[in-house]
């Protein structure tokens, strides 16, 4: 990669920052593109092509995931303006033969990175909260009820976590160019979720809520200072 192509792939990061609902973020985003196209004399239409890359994320379950798991992907991946679809994935990349049950999140770039991101943590906080909770339901004897149980806990920590999520809107070329990348793979439709209700679902469900209003999510970008420290972490390699 020369160093016009390493300084093309900062900006196209930098524009599809300029779009973040964060206002700070997406001012500052802009600010740094403008400067980096006036130092090396860059037209904004020399910029060419979005860059459409897709990320996969190892699910908490099987085949069928629950519908409070694929509720919770599905929402951050249309904050972000992503795609989504659920299949096998690569658990580790280096094993040939170690494949598990996850998502794969399509869209730009630096969206993908931060969306891949949040959903892995997201992921682990709600097998957290679901095994605690489980574990706190110690005068429910039968299994299956302790899991529609937490299962309702989970749909309720999922409500509360997704009201949470900053929203990114895709510019038409945008949204073009990840049609184009979705329409060139081969993906399966029809997902097959699981979902198990209890009769004491809505103190579970509300229990859920509270659980969920603990949870942080860290979308933008605070002060001008920190901000553009963190830009540059984000965008660090490109050049």
């Amino acid at each position: 990669m020369t160093d016009f192509d390493k300084i093309k792939a900062k900006l196209k990061k930098l524009f599809a920052l300029s779009r973040s609902p964060n206002a700070n973020e997406a001012a500052l985003a802009l600010e740094m593109a403008q400067k980096l196209m006036s130092e090396y004399g860059i037209e904004r239409n020399a910029i060419g092509e979005f860059d459409i890359i897709k990320e996969e994320i190892k699910g908490n379950s099987g085949k069928k995931p629950p519908l409070y798991e694929a509720h919770l992907m599905s929402e951050i991946a249309k904050s972000f303006g992503l795609s989504l679809a659920y299949g096998k994935v690569k658990i580790r990349p280096k094993q040939f033969f170690d494949y598990g049950y996850g998502y794969d999140f399509i869209g730009l770039e630096h969206r993908v990175k931060i969306a891949a991101y949040i959903a892995s943590v997201l992921l682990r906080k709600l097998k957290k909260a679901r095994a605690e909770y489980m574990k706190s339901l110690i005068r429910v004897r039968i299994l299956k009820n302790k899991i529609k149980r937490a299962d309702d806990f989970c749909s309720g920590w999922v409500y509360t976590v997704i009201s949470k999520l900053a929203k990114f809107t895709n510019a038409p070329e945008e949204q073009t160019a990840i049609d184009n990348y979705v329409g060139s793979l081969n993906w399966k439709d029809g997902l097959e979720t699981i979902s198990r209700k209890s009769s004491a679902g809505v103190n579970d469900w509300f229990n859920g809520r509270r659980a969920g209003s603990n949870v942080q999510i860290q979308n933008g970008v605070e002060g001008r200072e920190s901000g553009a420290r963190l830009l540059a972490s984000q965008l660090e390699g490109s050049l």
